[in-house]
């Protein structure tokens, strides 16, 4: 039996897309280049795995037997290499961690440094990242071991998801702006302001997060020009293009004469993260998450006022 570990990828890259497109995109193939693993995958265990429908791809009873199952070989595949290595090299691999540098430059120096002293071998690289698609690339690519990131990420299965804060939602106006004079904001306060920010490549449930789409109301928001990078999103806002909602912590690193930054008083906070796949066994990873938490609390942070 040729069972091999890139099919069960290829279907469990499916199950959390729901998309043959957007699990291509997901592990860098072509969209017939994941059909033609999961037909050889349906081939090897010998009954469809998956049903096509008009509102994307979903497993069948027995693929979703083979996701579960598969899914504890792959974390033995990995298990197998991670322990390999370590006895080959006589210490463990480096723990790679991809973040933005604005949601975790208040307490991910004090992380490291807290490892250290609890493990003076480990050894933390850390990988700075601008986007979402690029945290989650990077994680299924094995480039990275876990992710600081913010929530929601969509419905994947192939994630450890570990809620660590949880931060205001702020927004930032262009210079003059009518609302410029208020001290808080509301969402309706927002109905006519296009709001900039990424959108491509992005979970349908994270646009409308972090757009507020639709509106409490019923409304929708006004989607103003897309921005990959917090630089691109505070340039638009000068520029007079629309406002960005970001998290808190995200006001105190990034410095903007021109900008004026106010809370958004009734909006759901942003939830920050660590990640990691499912099969990842790196032993650091309990680690960072201990001391990630240790260190977290308290940190001072722009909070929100009436």
């Amino acid at each position: 039996m040729d069972l091999s570990l890139r099919l069960l990828q290829a279907l469990e890259a499916v199950a959390a897309e729901g998309s043959m497109t957007r699990a291509a995109q997901t592990l860098n193939l072509t969209q017939q280049a994941v059909s033609g693993q999961i037909r050889q995958l349906e081939r090897v265990i010998g009954t469809p795995l998956v049903e096509r429908r008009a509102s994307g791809v979903e497993l069948t009873p027995a693929g979703e037997i083979v996701l579960k199952q598969g899914a504890a070989l792959l974390t033995s595949a990995q298990a197998m290499v991670s322990e390999a290595r370590l006895t080959g090299s006589g210490r463990p691999e480096p723990l790679r961690v991809a973040f933005k540098a604005q949601s975790t430059a208040h307490f991910m120096p004090a992380v490291e440094a807290a490892m250290r002293r609890e493990a003076p071998d480990v050894e933390v690289q850390p990988l700075s990242m601008h986007t979402l698609p690029d945290e989650l690339q990077a994680l299924t690519e094995g480039r990275a071991d876990a992710a600081f990131l913010w929530l929601p990420i969509g419905d994947d299965p192939r994630f450890t998801v570990h809620p660590l804060l949880e931060e205001d939602r702020w927004v930032a106006l262009p210079p003059g702006h009518p609302l410029e004079s208020r001290k808080c904001l509301t969402i309706a306060d927002l109905t006519d302001v296009p709001v900039v920010g990424p959108r491509d490549r992005m979970p349908e449930a994270v646009v409308s997060f972090w757009f507020i789409d639709p509106r409490p109301d019923g409304s929708r928001a006004v989607f103003g020009p897309q921005a990959r990078t917090p630089e691109e999103c505070l340039h638009l806002v000068a520029a007079g293009h629309g406002c960005w909602i970001a998290p808190a912590s995200t006001v105190t690193y990034f410095a903007h004469p021109r900008l004026t930054w106010l809370p958004l008083v009734d909006a759901e906070p942003n939830v920050l993260a660590l990640i990691w796949p499912r099969h990842n066994v790196n032993p650091y990873l309990h680690l960072l998450l201990d001391q990630t938490r240790r260190t977290l609390h308290p940190h001072p942070l722009p909070t929100a006022t009436t």
